[in-house]
């Protein structure tokens, strides 16, 4: 698409969503270009995710396309990321295991939400914040039934050898972090500015940062069940095991003006410890740390 006034290009604007997602906007009056793709852009290397090692790979793989000449080394050398997903596969057979493992340990339910991702695929935690720059959206799928989708049959098409990524994501899980603003970039992935490489080459793991901060996962001594164990476990029972439930029933019974947190910390351990005679319960933060 482009835009013209009086004979002028003023800007251009190229799209594309198969067989990976791609767009190319180009302002003349302000001489910047903005490039946005996802990792399947490497097509095989997809598994690799984009890193300093590639990303040359996904420059060169949109001048391939013809739509544009991309100085690839100008880009690499002089260019400011302005929002990116941070993104970690992990191999782990059990994906109801960590999903069921969400909800339980949020550590404010006023804070942080959760809700299902493409169905019962996975799930999206994110903070509860009125403006965009504070926003924290964390992705938990699993990435195996995600690739086999309809909708990426083009992009495992493009690829030469198909069954060796869908074979690489068997049991995998991909927690995916969209960090949307360039300060919470540098913040996440502490780093002094927003430089490409700089970004690339970040250290930092603000997935688990991030975890930390939407959950609470504390040690435990095994200890018998009491009375006032007893009783409590029937409140979570009576609620599904639902943490959230248990702590609006809290509020419901619970004069006004009533402190709740010590109250749920007692509750959140007793689930734990009958998560961990269930074998359910995992820390989440084993898998990314």
């Amino acid at each position: 698409m482009i835009t013209s006034n009086k004979g002028s290009i003023i800007n251009c604007k190229y799209q594309q969503d198969k067989p990976y997602n791609l767009l190319v906007m180009i302002n003349y009056r302000h001489n910047e270009l903005a490039l946005e793709f996802t990792g399947k852009i490497l097509l095989d290397k997809y598994p690799s995710l984009i890193n300093e090692s590639n990303i040359k790979d996904c420059l060169s793989e949109i001048n391939k396309l013809g739509i544009c000449s991309l100085d690839v080394d100008a880009i690499i050398q002089d260019s400011e990321v302005v929002k990116c997903d941070v993104t970690k596969d992990v191999e782990f057979e059990n994906i109801d295991r960590v999903l069921k493992s969400i909800r339980p340990n949020i550590s404010n339910h006023n804070k942080w939400k959760d809700k299902p991702y493409r169905g019962k695929e996975g799930i999206t935690l994110e903070n509860v914040v009125k403006t965009p720059k504070y926003k924290k959206r964390l992705i938990i799928y699993d990435k195996s039934k995600e690739l086999n989708l309809a909708d990426n049959k083009e992009f495992l098409s493009a690829c030469s050898n198909s069954e060796a990524i869908l074979s690489y994501y068997k049991n995998k899980i991909r927690f995916e972090l969209n960090i949307n603003t360039m300060k919470q970039i540098r913040q996440l992935l502490n780093i002094p500015n927003n430089n490409l490489m700089s970004v690339l080459n970040s250290c930092s793991n603000p997935i688990l940062s991030v975890i930390d901060e939407a959950l609470v996962y504390s040690n435990f001594q095994e200890a018998p069940m009491t009375l006032r164990d007893y009783e409590h476990s029937l409140m979570i029972k009576e609620c599904n095991y639902d943490m959230s439930a248990v702590e609006a029933k809290l509020r419901t019974l619970l004069s006004s003006g009533t402190s709740i947190t010590n109250r749920m910390k007692l509750y959140r351990a007793l689930y734990k410890r009958l998560q961990k005679n269930q074998s359910n319960a995992i820390d989440i933060r084993s898998l990314v740390a």
